[in-house]
């Protein structure tokens, strides 16, 4: 196998490699990136860096990918671009083979003096945690650093009625300062908050889709409080179900008979993409869960009409994560990592700042 830097030349490869590589669970998925994988890459990372191991001769196949583009985040307060190791991939033919293990040796050749990375597995992912975070020889360390939990939340009809005093509506240009505020203000205060350089917003494949009007703000008289928004990534990254197992296989029928009634993610059937929005820029005052509340709110029935529901995520100590709890959800945990072949990096990190997570790149 020949590992070397992806092309453009390389994405139906790519999309087929990750279509056959599907993530076991309840429901058993597969990370679609159609039409083209590098867009979805350039949203996950300002500067994607994407490998690839191929084989030797005139027809070669591929046999892995993976990205370890660089972000800027917030470390300590200070703005730093982070690597971010993702979309790692092996073909089924090469999985249990030595391929893994040369492609950390090019990684390891990759990354600077005391570069570390973040990384995120599924916790239902054991396959992934049991090699590439086991440890063994060869491979970097994989140093926890927090759980996550996903939430999707069912969108429901009905009309939202914001809290007394308070005013939810979507941002206008004359807004733009005071996001901007609010942002340079609390974003700086968590470990790993994106840096969002909104001069870019119509130009940087970083915001591919994004306007200002997908974020909404909850006003208490001419206070910004706090701000989410909505991202419909459908076009460029797909989550397709390829099974169910155990009660939810045949729980499927009656729970999508009954949704009229209550609302909810159609469950699809196998072959067929789930259908929500990606909440981003979950960013409040104080980090308060009471300004977020009502955004949530707005959100599931905002998007009602077209999606089943809306999805976020926080790391389990973020005391944002209290704001979802009073709605009808499914929860998926994930294990976040800082990968180094050096020292352990997390005794550099302040402990007084929590950590941050924006599902919408991950």
């Amino acid at each position: 196998m020949r590992i070397r830097r992806a092309t453009s030349q390389d994405n139906p490869a790519i999309l087929a490699l990750l279509e056959n590589t599907a993530q076991p669970g309840a429901m058993t998925l597969t990370f679609e990136r159609r039409p083209d994988y590098f867009r979805g890459a350039a949203i996950t990372c300002e500067e994607p860096e994407v490998w690839v191991a191929e084989s030797d001769g005139p027809s070669p196949e591929l046999g892995a990918v993976y990205n370890v583009g660089r972000r800027r985040v917030w470390v300590n307060g200070d703005c730093v671009p982070i690597r971010y190791a993702h979309d790692l991939r092996i073909a089924p033919g090469h999985q249990g083979s030595r391929l893994l293990f040369r492609l950390f040796r090019t990684l390891k050749a990759t990354l600077q003096e005391a570069e570390w990375m973040q990384t995120v597995i599924l916790r239902d992912n054991g396959v992934s945690r049991n090699t590439v975070a086991s440890g063994r020889a060869g491979l970097p360390g994989y140093y926890p650093f927090g759980t996550i939990e996903t939430s999707v939340i069912y969108t429901r009809p009905g009309r939202f009625q914001a809290p007394a005093g308070l005013t939810v509506r979507t941002m206008t240009r004359a807004d733009r300062g005071a996001l901007l505020a609010l942002l340079e203000r609390e974003g700086p205060r968590k470990q790993f908050f994106p840096w969002l350089d909104l001069s870019e917003l119509h130009s940087s494949p970083y915001f591919h889709g994004l306007s200002l009007g997908d974020w909404v703000g909850v006003w208490q008289g001419e206070t910004l409080k706090g701000v989410l928004g909505s991202w419909n990534q459908s076009d460029i990254k797909q989550t397709r179900v390829s099974g169910y197992r155990g009660a939810l296989e045949w729980l499927r029928p009656l729970h999508n008979a009954t949704r009229p009634l209550h609302g909810g993610l159609r469950l699809p059937a196998p072959g067929e993409c789930l259908s929500f929005v990606t909440l981003h820029t979950l960013v409040t005052e104080n980090n308060d869960p009471q300004w977020l509340a009502p955004l949530l709110e707005h959100a599931v029935h905002a998007h009602h009409r077209d999606h089943g529901a809306v999805v976020c995520g926080f790391f389990t100590q973020d005391p944002l994560r209290e704001a979802v709890r009073g709605f009808r959800r499914r929860t998926l945990l994930s294990d976040h990592y800082l990968v180094s072949y050096g020292e352990d990096p997390r005794p550099r990190l302040h402990p007084d700042r929590i950590p941050y997570v924006e599902v919408a790149r991950l």
